[in-house]
This record gives C-alpha cells, structure tokens and sequence, in this order.
C-alpha cells in the first residue's frame, strides 16, 4: 500500500486540529467554570438545564408571592388583634354596666368610652396597607369598607366579597384578600312574641323570664295603657328586653310581650314568689319566633343608646350578642393565624424545593474541576504526542538513503 506525502501531512493536521480543539474546549470550560460553553456543545443537558432554570424562575414568582400574603396577613393579625382586645374591653363595660347599683352618671360614663371604642373598632374597619389599599373592602381596594351616616349613625359595608387567590407552589393557592363582613361579622337576634293571660282585677302578678320571676302590680280599674306600663317597668327593671303592648280584639284586651336577649323564654307564673306569698301566676303562650339580622357596629350602637338611655334591657341583651362578636372574632384571628403558620409551612417546602433544584442544576450546569483539569492534561499529553509524532515523520526523506 502506497502513502503518499499529501496523504501523510493531511493525516497529521488533522489530528493536530482535533487536538487542539479539544484542548481549546477544556480551556474554554476552565475558564468559565461551566460544561457547557455554547448550546452546540451537548443539546439534551441544555434542554434540561433550561427545564430547571424555569422551575426556578417559577419558584422565584411563588417565594414573591408567599412574602407578599406573609406581610398582608402580619398586618390583619395585628389589627384583628387590637379589635378583639377592644372587644373584651366592650364586653367587661356590658357586664359592669349591667350592675343594678350603676347610676345614671355611671352609665353615662361607660357610654363615652364604649362610644370611644367603636370609633376605634369603625377605624380597624377601614385599614389600608402601605400601597394605601383599603384591607377589608373586599376586591373594591380604592373605597373605605365601610361608612357611616353623620345623621343616624348607622355602618352599612361599601366593599363587595369577591376574593382573589394567589398561588404558593403548582397545585395550591390562597386567599388573596378578605372582605370585611366575614371579619366583622353580623348576628342572628331572635326576638319571641308571647302572649300573657290572666290579668284580671287588681293585685300582683307574675311570669317568669328565663331564670328570672318578673312580678308587677295591677291598680284597681287600671286602664290597658296602665297595665302595659307596670308591664313594661318590671321588664327594665330586671334587665329583660322585651316590649309589652296591648291588643284590643272585638273589645276584648289581650297583653303580649316581645322579647329579645338571654331571657326571651317567657314560662308561666308561680303562685308564690320572693316579695309576696299572694301573687298571681299568669298563663304565657308564645305566638311566633321571629330572627333578623344585625350588624356588627349595629349591636354596639344599640348598646351605646341602651347605656345612654339607661334600658337595662338592651344593656342586658348587649352581653350575649358582644360575646358573641367577640367568639366569631376570635375564630378569624385563629384562621388568620392558621393560614400564617400554612405559609411558613409552605416557604420551607419551597426552600427545599430550591435546594434540590439547584443541586441537580449544579450537577448539569457547573464544571467538575477535577476531572476537567485531569482531562485538560490528558488532552495536552495527547497534542504534544501528537506534534512531536509528527515532527519526526516529516524530518523523514528518501534522498537521505540515496
């Protein structure tokens, strides 16, 4: 087999040229720490580099949002904090307020601080966050959640309940905001109509509230306004709300009482009671139970006119519906909670979910110095044996054997 002189040069360059683009390459990765120098070098692992790269970025966005519902909810745990400690304080006065030996000074007293404090509670309502955002206002974050009439007196709710979510990772979201009638919530106040009978002649009668004997004294031929008034002062003085009216009926006068709070079962009377051995026990029947709703700055402005008024029975009936406001209060503060816990939960996650991420980026992306600098050797041992072969082939003639 003959070989040429051409054949033999063009041989050796080549291999020359491979050499060196391979000692090139490893210098080019040395230099910048990375396998891969340019997309060309190995398409698959750029895919994959590309594929985590993007994760990241989408780890980027959910680490944002979770910092983001973080600070929003920081901020409704403190004000709903501060509301449900105004709402014990409201709660303490209702109680103390309720006290027979309270005068009417005393109320009034109690009256301007629990007036105070719903001033306070009113302004938590229409919180904003540092981009100004109304809090509690639903998706209407421009406009107060609620307003007041400078007339009446009376909260109506401005925001609407559409709530936006965010997502937190690929397969869970949350509650983006909260609108402020979930928080400030309404109650049911039942109110029960009875009917009393039994009322005849003059002398004591009674029927019971609850736990609670309600005992009046009827004059000799005392009209139906005189009896629905003796009514009506033994239902304030023992701390029932309850209105008491008279009903004319094919001229026959019936009496019926509407009552409202923690003593609305009205029971039949007793034949003795505490102040009196000769009482008369009346007959009570109820005739309807009826439910409406009222707002949350609605029950503490009755409770304010009760206190100014001096109607022990709002008074009375503010307890119950206050502890109520302040239990649904507390079950938010403890969702609000709960979703903050749900997010440090959910940031760990992330973060291992990062570090994970990066490992495996790091395993496609970032040289092994080690082996790069063996192989980067290995391709130097290669070029100089390559270069000295080919020095001593091309020194190589026939004329020096002529």
């Amino acid at each position: 087999m003959k070989i040429s002189s051409s054949y033999l040069f063009d041989s050796a360059l080549r291999n020359l040229q491979s050499s060196q683009t391979d000692v090139a390459r490893s210098r080019e990765q040395l230099a910048s720490g990375k396998n891969l120098v340019r997309a060309s070098d190995d398409t698959s692992k750029l895919r994959s580099i590309e594929t985590l790269e993007s994760y990241l970025k989408k780890l980027d966005s959910f680490d944002s949002n979770l910092s983001y519902l973080k600070d929003r909810l920081n901020l409704e745990e403190g004000v709903l904090g501060s509301a449900s400690d105004i709402l014990m304080r409201i709660k303490e006065l209702s109680i103390q307020a309720a006290n027979d030996t309270m005068s009417t000074t005393d109320l009034d007293i109690i009256a301007t601080e629990a007036r105070n404090l719903r001033e306070e509670l009113f302004s938590i309502a229409n919180t904003r966050d540092v981009e100004g955002n109304y809090v509690f206002s639903g998706s209407r974050t421009e406009s107060p959640a609620y307003s007041r009439d400078q007339l009446t007196d009376s909260v109506s709710y401005e925001g609407d309940n559409r709530q936006s979510r965010i997502a937190i990772n690929e397969t869970r979201d949350l509650e983006k905001n909260r609108d402020g009638q979930s928080i400030f919530q309404s109650i049911s106040r039942n109110q029960s109509q009875y009917r009393i009978s039994g009322i005849e002649g003059e002398g004591n009668f009674n029927f019971r509230a609850g736990s609670l004997t309600i005992e009046f004294f009827v004059e000799p031929r005392a009209s139906s306004d005189s009896v629905v008034s003796s009514i009506q002062r033994a239902l304030d003085q023992s701390g029932v709300a309850g209105k008491a009216e008279a009903v004319i009926v094919d001229g026959v006068t019936t009496y019926s009482i509407g009552v409202t709070g923690q003593h609305s079962e009205l029971n039949d009377g007793v034949l003795v009671t505490q102040d009196n051995s000769e009482t008369n026990a009346l007959s009570v029947t109820k005739l309807s139970d009826q439910s409406s709703s009222e707002g949350f700055f609605s029950v503490l402005g009755d409770f304010v006119v009760g206190l100014e008024s001096g109607d022990r029975g709002a008074i009375n009936r503010a307890i119950s519906e206050i502890t109520v406001l302040q239990e649904d209060m507390a079950i938010v503060l403890g969702d609000v909670g709960s979703a903050i816990n749900n997010l440090d939960r959910q940031s760990d996650i992330n973060s291992d979910t990062r570090l994970r991420v990066d490992q495996l980026l790091s395993g496609e992306k970032d040289l092994d110095y080690a082996q790069a600098v063996t192989k980067f050797n290995q391709e130097m041992v290669r070029l100089e044996a390559t270069q000295a072969s080919f020095a001593k082939v091309a020194q190589l003639s026939l004329f020096d054997f002529i």
